[in-house]
């Protein structure tokens, strides 16, 4: 066998794709959605990589045989639970190793059991993500999380130096070739990556992990499309990490329509119509219009029961963006199709509204599958986004807000934003606020910073203007698009009100009341943030110099 890509004719039987790495899959010519499977061959350790289908692990069981004996295979890896991956795991059962076992992560081993395979998990994380092979050999797993799994795995093989990267690096492929042989495979890596991952920061995140990882990549094997050679991996790294994904990109290789164009015309049709949408609302008007040629379609409407949200709504009144809603308002007559969830999707049913008596003919049935099948992984990836969305958004609010006083804190400077446009600096310091933590505590000076905080909060624009929890007793606002007067109004308002808040707990009893001094200093896009914060520091200082419980300007 060679190493050398193949540049036309379809593969029959293994091919060696680096020392001792074999793809052992089946080519399904014509068939935009191929499924690799690979081989590490390691003496009585060696390794089944994603092993394949139901319809497929007959071929490589075969392939598997042509260059080692079925009862060599001790490892069988699955980098995660999908069924074109390793729905055919139980064929393996009674023909590897007796001691053989599934390696994978925890959340895939929760699926993986529901394919009712006997071999036992060898969860890769209790092990130290690593399986010793012969020769001193080792195969190595890192998480690539939500890409396009939660808990999806990469692996690198150490001996050949090659990388098996789950849905990383895979494309929309005819099969009629293993190899990727120039730079043109990288219009199938985009629609792939488009399409199924997440977001472009999740894709960059997981590339850049696996360069740090294994920077000396010989070649990339991936479980979808071709087999990338070492010349090309560089490139294939850095355009993926310039692409932008979670949209949903129909492409014209897209295997969810391409298994369906043989119907009627209608359909043939339909899906001419939805291949170039990159959006569920076009999708589902184009649709809407196409099917209105044939019937008197009124709208189509999905539903789908979110864990996180309750029943969400998509139709056209509401331009499908999802609204909850409490019910699903249509009798048992109104034509629909059932999606079921499992537990990587939810359940969604689309709805054809069709006027007041009427019903959807049965010969049109086919097209309602026809369509409901990319409005279904829309719908999935339109919630993977709104999901990916809150996280980041919680994500990013706990890592730039400060606990206590519920302020931004230091980090929010890095927002180029703050920057972006003419605005005044207030830096702000409570007076005397060391001898109130020293002779009253913690939790009266902790007090005393929240009761600054709301007032600063109360005096600032809550859409543009930004206010920060600088350190210690010190707060720096950042009021945008704002002149001296503006600053000095707004920083007279904080320092009359911070005087009027009411004393309680033990400073009740001394008469003492919280003041606060103030600095305030005007910033040009293009200047340093750094050093008008330094000129507003500069202007606290002479405020505080000149008596405290003051307001001083530079300008």
């Amino acid at each position: 066998m060679t190493h050398a890509p193949a540049t036309s004719d379809a593969v029959h039987g293994p091919v060696e794709i680096a020392p001792r790495i074999w793809w052992v899959g089946n080519l399904m010519i014509d068939d935009q959605f191929q499924c690799h499977s690979y081989l590490i061959e390691a003496g009585d350790q060696s390794v089944l990589i994603d092993p394949g289908s139901i319809i497929t692990i007959d071929g490589v069981i075969a392939n598997v045989q042509r260059v080692v004996e079925l009862s060599s295979i001790r490892w069988v890896v699955c980098h995660h639970a999908d069924p074109d991956v390793c729905s055919g795991l139980a064929r393996l059962d009674d023909l590897v190793n007796p001691d053989a076992q599934i390696v994978t992560e925890w959340r895939a081993a929760a699926l993986l059991r529901h394919y009712g395979s006997k071999l036992p998990m060898y969860l890769i994380e209790d092990h130290g993500w690593s399986l010793e092979l012969d020769e001193g050999r080792r195969h190595e797993f890192t998480l690539t999380p939500y890409l396009h799994f939660p808990g999806a795995l990469s692996s690198y093989e150490t001996s050949s130096k090659a990388m098996f990267t789950c849905d990383l690096f895979g494309g929309f492929t005819n099969g009629r070739s293993l190899w990727a042989t120039d730079s043109s495979y990288f219009d199938s890596i985009r629609s792939f990556h488009e399409h199924y991952m997440p977001s472009g920061d999740i894709l960059r995140a997981g590339l850049d992990h696996l360069r740090r990882r294994w920077p000396d990549v010989s070649v990339i094997a991936p479980q979808h499309g071709k087999v990338i050679p070492g010349p090309l991996i560089d490139e294939m790294f850095e355009r993926l990490s310039n692409l932008e994904c979670g949209i949903f990109l129909m492409a014209e290789d897209d295997i969810h329509l391409a298994t369906l164009l043989r119907a009627a015309s209608l359909e043939r049709d339909l899906a001419r119509a939805i291949l170039s949408t990159s959006d569920l609302a076009e999708l589902a008007e184009r649709a809407t219009a196409l099917l209105r040629e044939n019937l008197s379609v009124e709208r189509i409407e999905a539903y789908v029961r979110s864990e996180t949200e309750g029943l969400l709504r998509f139709a056209p009144d509401e331009h499908y963006a999802g609204t909850p809603v409490e019910a699903v308002p249509f009798d048992a007559g109104t034509p629909f199709l059932d999606l079921p969830g499992d537990d990587t999707s939810p359940a969604i049913r689309v709805y054809l509204v069709l006027p007041e008596g009427e019903t959807l003919p049965r010969q049109f049935a086919r097209a309602m599958i026809q369509l409901s099948r990319p409005i279904q992984v829309a719908l999935v990836e339109h919630l993977a986004r709104r999901a990916a969305e809150r996280e980041r958004e919680r994500i990013m609010a706990e890592t730039m807000t400060d606990p206590l006083t519920d302020l931004a804190n230091r980090r929010a400077l890095g927002d180029a934003r703050l920057a972006s446009d003419p605005s005044a600096i207030l830096m702000i310091d409570i007076d005397r606020f060391k001898s109130i933590n020293d002779e009253f505590g913690h939790d009266v000076g902790d007090d005393a910073l929240r009761q600054v905080a709301t007032v600063i909060r109360a005096n600032i624009r809550s859409r543009s203007d930004v206010g920060i929890r600088y350190g210690g007793d010190e707060f720096l606002v950042v009021l945008r698009e704002a002149d001296e007067a503006h600053a000095l109004d707004v920083a007279e308002r904080i320092r009359r009100q911070v005087e009027r808040v009411p004393s309680t707990g033990p400073l009740a009893s001394t008469g003492m009341t919280l003041s606060v001094s103030v600095g305030a200093t005007l910033h040009q896009s293009q200047e340093d943030l750094g050093l008008s914060i330094a000129h507003a520091d500069e202007a606290l200082y002479r405020a505080k110099a000149a008596g405290r419980n003051r307001v001083h300007a530079t300008w």
